[in-house]
């Protein structure tokens, strides 16, 4: 009896010294996560049956390599105990140091119009009832999107195209977020016409750099004649941030536009070619846009006379030219049916 009680004792000697104590390790990639970004977790624990990990924001694992993000930028003292088959445990340590992401909320406005090449997107903050615009997102470092119309309709779509039903200035908003909590919002301020009878949308862009024309003044003059004299013109409006005005309500004709801005006027253009300055015929039911071209003048060479003037003036200046000096023009009208 007492031999068996000394086997039983060595048997059990033997087969606790075979279980050795565990040992937890663990790395983790990447190195330099940023907030809400996957960090992966890899188990290098050895002698272990089963483990516990601690990510330090209120969350855990028991998985053998768990995959975690972080939802906010900051260090955090992440644990893994690793168990051994009988009670003992190990524990390793490692600091995870999250950065935030934070996205930069971007966007414009675009419209298409029909060119010999099918179509192609202008810039506008100024658009008709039921025309489609597309909502063009250049936001960075953004995982999602939320937009608002400023029409109570919203859209979580990365560049959606919408259109208005009713007239009015609405403001668009872009809320971008990042991966964890970090959000940017950005607004624009867009004008919705009705787009009564014959309407024309113009854009005053200077010749050269092709750049918008901020609070130029722009008229329309049924005639030639009268775009010379300024009799019978149309009211005044100004351009926009885009170089934008909108006339409702006109003929269905054609107009000659004037534009005048203290550094810039279209009266050189027009003494080259009438096409610079004549719409085209404004049908009603549709969509008509104008490019306004203006010349830029400096400071040194501007002339101080009123804008019949001014259009005298450069049409001497131009009468003195080569037609083989003339500008070739570009170009500048396009329509679509509402």
């Amino acid at each position: 009896m007492k031999q068996l009680i000394i086997l039983i004792t060595a048997i059990a000697l033997i087969m606790t010294s075979c279980y050795k104590n565990p040992v937890a390790d663990f790395i983790f990639s990447p190195a330099e996560p940023i907030a809400g970004e996957d960090v992966y977790f890899e188990n290098f624990s050895y002698d272990s049956e089963s483990f516990q990990w601690e990510f330090d924001d209120g969350m855990g694992s028991t998985a053998y390599s768990p995959v975690h993000a972080f939802a906010t930028a900051g260090k955090y003292n992440v644990t893994l105990k690793a168990y051994g088959k009988r009670s003992g445990f190990d524990v390793a340590y490692a600091t995870v140091t999250v950065s935030a992401s934070y996205p930069y909320a971007d966007f414009y406005i675009s419209t298409d119009v029909p060119d010999d090449n099918g179509s192609k997107a202008l810039e506008t903050d100024v658009v008709f009832i039921g025309e489609q615009i597309t909502f063009n997102n250049i936001s960075t470092d953004a995982a999602s999107v939320m937009w608002e119309f400023g029409d109570e309709y919203t859209s979580t779509i990365v560049s959606p195209s919408y259109s208005y039903d009713a007239p009015g200035t609405y403001t668009i908003t872009l809320n971008a977020y990042g991966l964890g909590d970090e959000v940017d919002s950005y607004s624009r301020t867009i004008e919705v016409y009705e787009g009564i009878n014959s309407t024309v949308r113009i854009t005053v862009l200077e010749y050269e750099d092709e750049y918008y024309v901020e609070g130029a003044s722009v008229l329309l003059f049924p005639t030639i004649t009268d775009w010379e004299n300024e009799t019978n013109g149309s009211y005044e409006v100004f351009t926009s941030a885009l170089g934008k005005c909108v006339f409702e309500g006109m003929e269905a004709q054609r107009y000659y536009v004037d534009v005048w801005e203290q550094d810039h006027d279209n009266y050189t253009l027009a003494g080259e070619s009438v096409d610079w300055i004549e719409t085209q015929v404004l049908e009603s039911g549709y969509i008509h846009d104008f490019i306004a071209y203006v010349d830029y003048y400096e400071s040194g060479k501007k002339v101080t006379m009123t804008r019949i003037g001014k259009k005298a003036y450069a049409k001497e200046l131009v009468s003195q030219k080569e037609s083989s000096e003339y500008r070739k023009v570009k170009e500048n009208k396009f329509s679509k049916e509402r």
